[in-house]
């Protein structure tokens, strides 16, 4: 029965972002089958995740490692290119080819969504570890920042898909998404009472950063598409 608890805690952060960055597109909204296929791949992706950085840890011992520079650069080197290109590979392979990915704001929508699915089995595991108390902390923090970071990529596919004079916006918004990532998980490792107000400093600046992002897919002018009343019909049936 505890199990069930443990799988319900980690669900709630997830289930909470997916539903407020779904607002923001709700005048053609993502069929529901589409939002959970998407975050079902994001929760998948983070097995393959553990198991590369553990192999790392294997050649080169980091996780364990009480030398500061140590970390940090093992999260801007290793933890960080590998969940967030595999949370792209996500987005990329599963969403930015489909019918339904057909608004600039979409990447960003997968691109929280797969976030979200990665860190809701990152949750899982560390309430096994660690015991539900930690999620509260981890649902305005890792949860907020797998979500914002893989969002960001996905405006930088969105740009890619819509805005194909754009040079290597795939690239760019990675090289983004792993620096922020791996800042949040060099501020993290800090062992000072300061650390929890930098990490709410820097993940307002990063929800600010996307939300403007955001506003800028808005402004795209694409021609009129009929994959949208399309999607709208999905979703009716889907809800």
């Amino acid at each position: 029965m505890i199990y069930l608890w443990y799988i319900f805690v980690a669900l709630l952060p997830g289930i909470f972002w997916v539903w407020f960055y779904r607002r923001k597109d709700r005048d053609n909204p993502e069929p529901l089958k589409m939002i959970f296929k998407i975050f079902l791949w994001g929760m998948a992706t983070t097995i393959p995740a553990i198991a590369l950085e553990f192999a790392v840890e294997f050649f080169i011992p980091f996780a364990t490692s009480t030398n500061y520079i140590a970390l940090v650069l093992s999260s801007f080197l290793i933890v960080a290119p590998i969940e967030e290109i595999m949370k792209y590979l996500v987005v990329k392979s599963k969403a930015y080819n489909h019918a339904a990915f057909d608004e600039p704001i979409d990447g960003v929508i997968y691109g929280v969504v797969a976030g979200l699915g990665f860190a809701t089995l990152e949750n899982f595991l560390v309430t096994l570890s660690e015991g539900h108390s930690v999620i509260l902390l981890r649902f305005a923090t890792a949860t907020l920042m797998h979500a914002i970071t893989t969002g960001i990529v996905g405006y930088y596919l969105s740009l890619k898909k819509f805005k194909p004079e754009e040079k290597h916006p795939v690239a760019k918004g990675l090289l983004i998404a792993i620096f922020l990532h791996g800042l949040y998980n060099s501020v993290a490792s800090l062992n000072l009472n300061i650390a929890l107000v930098l990490l709410v400093i820097l993940l307002i600046a990063m929800y600010f950063f996307l939300s403007r992002k955001i506003k800028e897919l808005k402004k795209i002018k694409i021609p009129s598409n009929p994959n949208i009343k399309a999607k709208n019909e999905v979703q009716k049936q889907t809800e």
